[in-house]
């Protein structure tokens, strides 16, 4: 009876080690994309939470890394990109820092910049899916504007090879 259940359990760890060995990792192309999952206001501050995918897992910086190309006055410094909408008239205006709260194209427009810590997993498989949750504060919205009471984003994610993601726009946010 003993040498049976030998038997069955080499049989069954065989089946399980066949079985996993067929079972592909996923795959995503070396470019991240993104899409949203939610958006939540907390008072005068809001949360987003996006999703992202990447095949060659380079999402993230290191606080160290602020040499060429990720120098601070370089582009690529941040690695995540918020850019501020206003639905105006129907219309989507870029969002600017107009004092006169009229959202006039000359003055400078609104963009929110983070750099994602460096989150590459160890091992041979580098591709990564998970969320970024990001939280704006102390408004998502302009105080100064007369237009802010319907708002989006327009957001990219950038990995270490400065491969630029899908542009995600947010739905509608109204205030």
């Amino acid at each position: 009876m003993k040498f049976i259940t030998k038997i069955t359990v080499v049989f069954v760890l065989g089946g399980i080690f066949l079985l996993s060995s067929c079972l592909k990792p996923e795959e995503f192309p070396d470019e991240p994309i993104i899409e949203f999952v939610s958006f939540e206001a907390q008072g005068d501050s809001g949360v987003f939470v996006i999703s992202f995918t990447d095949g060659d897992g380079d999402i993230g910086l290191e606080v160290a890394d602020t040499l060429s190309p990720y120098n601070d006055s370089s582009f690529y410094y941040y690695n995540l990109y918020y850019d501020y909408y206003e639905i105006m008239d129907g219309d989507t205006v870029r969002g600017t820092a107009d004092p006169g709260g009229n959202n006039f194209p000359t003055a400078p427009a609104i963009s929110l910049a983070f750099r994602v810590e460096n989150i590459t997993p160890i091992g041979q498989n580098k591709a990564l899916k998970g969320d970024v949750k990001v939280t704006l504060e102390p408004r998502y919205f302009n105080a100064n504007s007369n237009h802010s009471d319907s708002l989006l984003y327009k957001i990219v994610l950038i990995d270490r090879a400065l491969n630029v993601s899908n542009e995600l726009i947010t739905p509608i946010i109204t205030r």
